[in-house]
């Protein structure tokens, strides 16, 4: 005869009964957290700048102390700047095949200078509104340590 779950200390359970530890740091609701993101500022405290340079995130706010530099924004930012501006691409790409806009040379740089600003633009602020997300959810990178080289 086989043990019951409840009786096998061995039994695992999915969902676990663990639940997560709230950040140390207070977040506002979704749409703030997002909207600050998105304006560039700490979506915790809306008073520190989140970059220091372009893209570059600073590690922790300058205001609040939450872990900025530690939000892993890497891939998601370009993804979501590529699938907002490609919906402009889209537009003109639809009106130059149905013949209601044919650009010459100068309006097609001129396009594909607005379009490369607008990917910068759009870029910047995809990365922002990712690290409010990650912060809001509470998850970080993890660092891994080199081990001591205790040879020496």
């Amino acid at each position: 005869m086989q043990p019951t779950p409840q009786s096998d200390p061995g039994f695992e359970r999915w969902p676990p009964e663990v639940k997560p530890e709230p950040p140390q740091w207070p977040t506002p609701d979704w749409p703030h957290t997002i909207a600050r993101g998105i304006a560039g500022r700490c979506p915790c405290c809306n008073a520190a700048p989140i970059f220091d340079g372009y893209l570059k995130v600073y590690e922790k706010c300058r205001h609040c102390g939450a872990p900025l530099g530690d939000m892993p924004a890497d891939d998601a930012p370009p993804y979501i700047a590529m699938l907002a501006v490609l919906h402009v691409v889209a537009l003109f790409i639809f009106l130059f095949y149905k013949g209601v806009f044919v650009p010459g040379f100068i309006m097609a740089g001129i396009l594909l200078v607005l379009l490369v600003l607008l990917c910068m633009v759009a870029l910047r602020m995809a990365k922002g509104a990712v690290i409010g997300i990650l912060l809001k959810l509470g998850m970080r990178r993890e660092r891994v340590r080199e081990p001591k080289d205790e040879s020496r």
